[in-house]
């Protein structure tokens, strides 16, 4: 057992009852080996990778502790020597690795096998006062998530008063929840329209910022285990609507190009005139059911609500909904096929049951 691995059992062990406040979060000194040397890496890049470094003086923290945390076992090197392998909270008293090691600087190597940033913390503390470590986002200021959540919930409503006045009987189409259950859809024009008019992108375009933004209200309060939020990261009002933007735009996008696959597979699978009918009640379902889970969901986190269980089961329900969706395309394509239900089994495995299994993936990764 090397010297800092037994001083840090023995500190652990004297200490483990005092509570302690961040004075630094090293994070912001987390850095990547390249060909050129040691290149800085923001928190929102580091996904993926397998060892970050971070350094900090000899005197810079005297008196403080680094608490290193990951819910994923960890090795940690100082100095290029190995300290050891880890898993949860581990705390290094400052000045006993100063005792120890006569470096004028301290070198860390974190390793992992798939290093999540929301859940690895490298932080400086000191017990002089009280402070709550939060399972969440690094940085939580409430405010500006908050404005966010308003004035972008003030703009989706916004565009769909306008696109529901300038179009109210595809309106009234897409939001009626008796039409999505129905077999029949003889009443339902809209079903048989163009989709790729411009009065439905309009509805894609609407659907696309709905479920963007349920997601990212739920992305924001997600326990710091899941990987995913880091890829939508945010740490202030106008970075967290370039966020949103982004995740609207990449939803858009896989709702047109489902578009393409649904064409192509019922040409294949010669279920031609099914098209329509299949992509119009899968978006209407997106609209129907996202709608009712976002008033939830924004009278919830306005309410100050942040129980991250509860944002835990909203992106459950992404899964719920489309496995919904599945059971509901079989009922309402059965009677239309002309094939058998084995035929049309594999219809709906290649166009909803695989990208169903592949969202769930990488939401739950």
């Amino acid at each position: 057992m090397s010297p800092v691995t037994l001083l840090l059992f023995v500190y652990v062990s004297l200490f483990t009852s005092e509570k302690f406040t961040v004075v630094e979060d090293l994070s912001d000194r987390w850095k990547v080996s390249s060909d050129e040397g040691f290149e800085a890496v923001h928190a929102s890049e580091a996904s993926g990778l397998s060892t970050l470094y971070f350094s900090f003086g000899r005197d810079e923290f005297a008196g403080a502790t680094l608490h290193i945390q990951s819910a994923n076992p960890y090795f940690i090197f100082l100095n290029g020597k190995i300290s050891g392998k880890y898993q949860g909270v581990v705390r290094f008293a400052i000045d006993s690795l100063a005792r120890i090691d006569s470096s004028p600087a301290f070198h860390f190597a974190i390793h992992q096998d798939r290093i999540n940033p929301r859940d690895l913390r490298t932080q400086i503390l000191s017990n002089q006062q009280n402070a709550t470590v939060m399972d969440g986002p690094r940085e939580r200021p409430y405010f500006f998530f908050r404005d966010f959540v308003v004035v972008a919930g003030l703009l989706i409503v916004l565009f769909f008063v306008v696109i529901s006045r300038l179009n109210p009987k595809l309106a009234a189409d897409y939001f009626s929840p008796s039409r999505v259950i129905s077999q029949r859809d003889t009443d339902d024009s809209q079903a048989s329209a163009r989709l790729t008019s411009g009065a439905n992108v309009q509805f894609y375009v609407l659907c696309s910022m709905l479920v963007g933004y349920y997601l990212m209200i739920t992305f924001y309060n997600l326990p710091s285990r899941y990987a995913l939020p880091t890829y939508f990261y945010a740490t202030d009002f106008w970075s967290a609507c370039l966020q949103w933007f982004k995740l609207t735009l990449l939803i858009l996008v896989a709702l047109l190009g489902k578009i393409a696959v649904i064409y192509g597979l019922t040409r294949l699978f010669d279920m031609r005139g099914l098209a329509r009918i299949h992509y119009f009640n899968f978006v209407r379902l997106l609209l129907l059911v996202f709608g009712a889970t976002t008033v939830i969901q924004f009278a919830y986190y306005i309410g100050r609500g942040s129980d991250i269980s509860v944002f835990t089961v909203f992106l459950g329900l992404v899964v719920v909904a489309l496995t919904l969706w599945v059971v509901l395309a079989f009922f309402k394509l059965s009677g239309r096929t002309g094939h058998s239900l084995f035929h049309l089994f594999s219809y709906l495995c290649a166009t909803e049951i695989i990208p169903l299994l592949v969202t769930a993936k990488v939401l739950f990764q």
